[in-house]
């Protein structure tokens, strides 16, 4: 292929000084574009950050109180275990009498009862 000698000479002779600023004109564009650029994926970055560490915080925020339910749930029975217990062995008298009886007690003082044996 032929070497264009006239390719580096600006084609209008009157306008070689348009050229250059149209240039930069381009230059300052094509800079200003890619500060935008990089702008908004920096923002889109900070973003995506902002989201994940709130998602995070919401999943731990979650756990504790799940932790915080289970340890009272836990105490609640506990509590009503020993209640529970404290009830079985207090033993509540069925009658007004002093003198409680036992089962055979009670079935031989039946018995004397309608016998009469006393």
């Amino acid at each position: 292929m032929a070497k264009d000698l006239f390719s580096e000479e600006p084609k209008d002779l009157l306008s070689s000084s348009s050229g250059d600023e149209e240039k930069e004109k381009a230059e300052s564009k094509a800079k200003e574009e890619a500060e935008a650029k990089a702008k908004a994926e920096a923002e889109a970055k900070a973003k995506k950050e902002a989201e994940a560490k709130a998602k995070k915080e919401a999943k731990d925020r979650e756990t504790e109180d799940l932790r915080a339910l289970r340890y009272k749930r836990a105490l609640e029975k506990e509590k009503h275990e020993a209640e529970k217990h404290a009830a079985e062995k207090v033993e509540m008298t069925k009658t007004a009498a002093q003198a409680q009886f036992g089962l055979v007690e009670k079935l031989t003082r039946n018995l004397d009862r309608i016998h009469k044996r006393v």
